[in-house]
């Protein structure tokens, strides 16, 4: 075997160097970028007294009072005051969820169509049968500003009937000759977990789902912020007496996203709790009350993450078992922009502000030696509350508002648009796969 000359042996040596130069840097600029993102977040947190959420401003809730769906509210829509007849009702007049909008309107001629007697007539199908709305009673009941309408569940009142519901339980039948008739679908699962929807075209006129782009979006959980900057707030704090760190809820082990691996990768680096199937503790869910009780007083943090990671699809894991409790929710799912639409203003950390999991469990080990920066997260609470977002009373509002004429040409591509689900959860892009092997790695 030959012997390597010097100037062979001399650029091996260079070569090496080079790798371990080219290998360093990007070693400190991964880590730098991660500790410059944390930097910005603890800023964030530090200067969140001195940011104002939005309120809505539509009306001076301090000067007229509440509306009449917050808690104490009396303000009700005032018949022919152009303020509530003209409100945007639909996706094509304003750009967010218009459920505000929807419970403050009444037709200018609302008296007349009392004095009438006409009731609009809503037949409800397959996958309705567990909500028990019957007849007039929900519209009575929930006080409605607009409540002449009643729900039949009898197919027999299918061509006298002025709206008819649709489930992904229905079959949707071809659209003959009653052109007056307004259909609507009702869909709450996400993409990844419903049916395809490309044979439903040119019948559907109003679709109602969690999307804000929906004409009756149907949320799980919405906040509504009083509009009163002098509210009384009680001091808590919200680290006192807890000793764990987190925990997590989950029975769907095999979710598309990936986020038990995600878990357990965090895991690693901080100590997370994983009750029912995914994981070695257990808390029923027939005891779900004490289990959430247990969370409560034990663990500072919460993993809301959703088995899917498509726009908007945030459900009650997010808002009952992570907002509505005291805890701090850490959210996978959505995109940022879309919690920043439905969540009160820094009331989650998003898991995917961080490139690893090990540099989210660095943020959250930061927060929980500092009770400042923890008791941040909470400074939401007293500010807002969760309303009852009415649903029949909002469906009985569009029925007589006489606006809507259109039809959805194809549904199925509506509901599936390119990009609408399986972007990765470590990133901010819209549009990347669903891939977290080099996440495992660090």
């Amino acid at each position: 075997m030959r012997r390597l000359n010097l100037k062979t042996v001399f650029l091996i040596v260079l070569v090496l160097c080079f790798a371990i130069l080219i290998s360093t840097h990007v070693y400190l600029s991964n880590n730098l970028s991660n500790d410059f993102k944390i930097a910005k977040l603890i800023n964030n947190t530090k200067s969140i007294s001195k940011r104002n959420t939005n309120k809505y401003s539509l009306f001076q809730w301090a000067k007229g009072g509440r509306p009449w769906f917050m808690s104490n509210g009396t303000l009700r829509p005032k018949i022919g005051n152009h303020l509530y007849s003209q409100l945007a009702l639909y996706p094509e007049e304003s750009d967010d969820d218009r459920i505000v909008n929807q419970l403050m309107f009444i037709p200018d001629d609302y008296d007349k169509i009392k004095e009438s007697g006409i009731v609009k007539k809503i037949l409800v199908t397959n996958g309705f049968k567990s909500w028990q709305a019957r007849g007039r009673d929900v519209f009575l009941k929930d006080n409605c500003p607009v409540d002449t309408c009643s729900i039949s569940t009898d197919f027999k009142d299918f061509s006298t009937a002025d709206a008819v519901f649709f489930t992904s339980s229905s079959i949707v039948p071809r659209r003959k000759n009653i052109t007056n008739q307004i259909w609507i679908y009702y869909l709450l699962e996400s993409p990844l977990n419903s049916k395809n929807l490309g044979a439903i075209n040119h019948v559907i006129n109003l679709v109602a789902t969690y999307r804000h782009d929906s004409d009756i979006v149907t949320p799980y959980e919405k906040f509504v912020q009083y509009n009163d900057d002098n509210i009384f707030k009680t001091r808590k704090n919200y680290a006192k007496g807890k000793t764990k760190k987190v925990a997590w809820f989950v029975s769907n082990c095999r979710s598309k996203n990936e986020r038990l691996q995600f878990a357990l990768q965090l895991k690693r680096h901080i100590e997370v709790d994983i009750f029912g199937r995914c994981g070695p503790l257990s808390c029923p869910r027939s005891k779900a009350k004490q289990c959430f009780h247990l969370i409560n007083r034990e663990y500072k943090f919460y993993l809301s993450f959703e088995n899917s990671n498509c726009e908007e699809y945030i459900t009650e894991k997010f808002f009952l078992n992570g907002l509505m409790n005291d805890v701090i929710p850490i959210v996978m799912g959505a995109k940022q922009i879309d919690y920043k639409r439905v969540a009160p203003y820094h009331s989650y950390i998003h898991a995917s502000d961080f490139s690893s999991p090990k540099h989210l469990a660095k943020f959250l080990l930061l927060l929980d030696n500092n009770d400042t920066l923890y008791n941040s997260y909470f400074e939401w609470k007293q500010t807002g509350e969760f309303i009852n977002t009415h649903f029949w009373c909002r469906v009985c509002a569009l029925l007589h508002s006489n606006r809507n004429n259109k039809v959805y040409a194809n549904l199925g591509q509506w509901w599936r648009r390119p990009g609408i689900c399986g972007y990765a959860t470590n990133t901010n892009s819209s549009s990347k796969p669903i891939t977290y092997g080099y996440l495992l790695i660090h």
